[in-house]
């Protein structure tokens, strides 16, 4: 009988937890308004930021064990051609979230007139850790990057597992 497996509830759990952590660190990000001053309240994002991390880092982690687990049991009912659409649909989110994120950055350059280096901008002087600038560090092309990065690396580990079975 053929079943679908349950969702992994811890790991969709900690998905969402990691999820919540990029509302958190934007929601503590300081958006800069042209005209106004810097924001002398510090930078409360930071305390968000390196939890929200690390969290992140054990996800990409737990989801690189979980696909290897997940297509080494998937391997006797796929051909060639469905598993190859596993890394290309990963490469292909990678580049999707890469391309996401460099649209987030120059719409932040462009938000604060120019980066640390520029005497016009609102961070200038500022290290490229400030209250502007935690969203670049943790948001949802990252996420995306690290869980399609994590998808092809536990793909290539199966692939390695595969070949080296009789």
């Amino acid at each position: 009988m053929n079943r679908i497996k349950r969702i992994n509830k811890p790991y969709f759990i900690f998905l969402l937890w990691n999820i919540l952590m990029i509302f958190a660190v934007h929601g503590l990000t300081f958006q800069h308004e042209a005209g106004r001053g810097i924001s002398g309240n510090g930078n409360p994002g930071i305390l968000i930021l390196f939890p929200s991390l690390l969290t992140f880092l054990i996800l990409c982690i737990w989801t690189v064990s979980l696909f290897k687990r997940w297509l080494y049991d998937q391997r006797q009912r796929w051909v060639g051609k469905v598993h190859v659409m596993v890394p290309l649909a990963a490469v292909l989110l990678c580049v999707l979230s890469v391309f996401l994120e460099l649209l987030m950055i120059e719409d932040l350059r462009v938000q604060l007139g120019g980066f640390t280096n520029d005497p016009s901008s609102a961070v200038y002087r500022f290290g490229w850790l400030n209250q502007y600038t935690n969203t670049l560090y943790y948001n949802a092309p990252i996420l995306l990057f690290g869980l399609s990065l994590s998808t092809f690396i536990g793909w290539l580990m199966e692939l390695n597992v595969r070949k080296n079975s009789p």
